[in-house]
């Protein structure tokens, strides 16, 4: 009987992005994944499965987060020579598409750690 994970991915719906984006868990889908906007819940509510030994933490978001961080530094400025917002505009929109970018990219990369370290060791 195959797993539901491999059944979700048959539907064109990958693992990674369903457990980043619906914080569903890789074994169970119980929306039980994530306890903050980027920080696992220490295990699944519903079955159990351990998540807090796979928390990327320090320095390995380092590869995640300098990439992310430069993307917005750039596009920042460009759109600036393109646009020439008012200075509050960008006070007000900057801080808040940067948050929410960090957090889907913290999401994702979390995810994708777990699902394939649970995949590696056969509980996904």
């Amino acid at each position: 009987m195959p797993h539901p994970a491999d059944q979700a991915e048959s539907k064109g719906q990958s693992g990674i992005l369903r457990a980043a984006l619906s914080a569903s868990c890789p074994r169970c889908r119980a929306r039980t994944l994530f306890a903050g906007p980027a920080t696992f819940a220490p295990r699944c509510r519903a079955c159990g499965q351990d998540f807090a030994s796979h928390e990327l933490q320090g320095r390995q978001l380092y590869p995640v987060m300098l990439p992310v961080m430069v993307l917005l530094i750039l596009v920042a400025l460009r759109l600036d020579d393109v646009v020439r917002f008012p200075v509050w505009v960008l006070a007000l929109v900057w801080p808040l598409l940067a948050a929410g970018v960090v957090t889907l990219a913290l999401r994702v990369a979390k995810a994708a750690r777990l699902v394939r370290r649970l995949r590696r060791e056969g509980g996904a």
